[in-house]
């Protein structure tokens, strides 16, 4: 079950930094680029070893992460696209 909500979490925080990176919600200029792409390789490090042992507290971290990136999406895409429909 930790395994899977690993999985799901590191799917969610490598599909939030691309999608920082590619749309440009980041400022390149001052290194955030390259900050996320650390975030994006090692997100995807750990979807590629899901048999190696991870601790709770870094299942935790990583969900927590992955909420915040859900929430960032949230406020800077989706809300937008959700009240335009609605009106």
């Amino acid at each position: 079950m930790l395994m899977m909500i690993n999985l799901v979490a590191n799917a969610i925080i490598w599909g939030g930094s691309i999608w920082a990176v590619l749309t440009h919600k980041v400022p390149n200029r001052t290194g955030g680029a390259i900050v996320l792409l650390l975030v994006n390789f090692a997100a995807l490090g750990n979807m590629v070893s899901p048999w190696a042992c991870h601790s709770e507290p870094e299942i935790g971290l990583n969900l927590a992460i992955a909420l915040g990136v859900l929430w960032g999406v949230w406020r800077l895409e989706l809300r937008h696209i959700v009240k335009r429909r609605l009106a």
